[in-house]
């Protein structure tokens, strides 16, 4: 009994540790996404929409590299980078769908100023990758 508590405990303590890992590798993407979104919509004065499309491609990659080499470093032990970046894509860019159509829905339809709406988007779609990607990209049963 006593060996099946400090495995759960040591399990949980790395789910803990991967969880905290992976959103602060996500509180980076998401100042890279909403800095660039403010620069090209705000600057350039692209519409919201593309601003945000790019901002998203832009901050994927960078949290994918930050998740492969920091978050789950020991998880991945073989070296299918390529296979883990479509699978990574794959599943954020259902969070883009998920990120724009709600950013959209919320600023046409209920009035919100768009960062605001892509900040609560953000936090939705965040919750999302975050569970495909630790089940699908890295391969870890919950």
């Amino acid at each position: 009994m006593e060996s099946n508590d400090k495995n759960k405990m040591d399990r949980f303590s790395i789910f803990a540790k991967q969880t905290f890992k992976y959103y602060l590798v996500g509180a980076c993407g998401v100042l890279v996404n909403l800095g660039l979104l403010y620069f090209l919509t705000d600057i350039i004065g692209a519409w919201y929409v593309v601003s945000q499309t790019i901002a998203i491609g832009v901050s994927m990659t960078c949290n994918f590299i930050l998740h492969k080499f920091w978050t789950y470093r020991k998880e991945i032990t073989e070296a299918k980078t390529l296979e883990r970046y479509i699978k990574f894509i794959a599943i954020s860019l259902l969070g883009m769908g998920i990120l724009l159509g709600l950013t959209y829905v919320l600023v046409e339809n209920f009035a919100m100023y768009y960062m605001h709406a892509a900040m609560l988007s953000i936090a939705i779609a965040g919750a999302f990758n975050y569970f495909a990607n630790r089940k699908w990209t890295v391969g870890i049963k919950f």
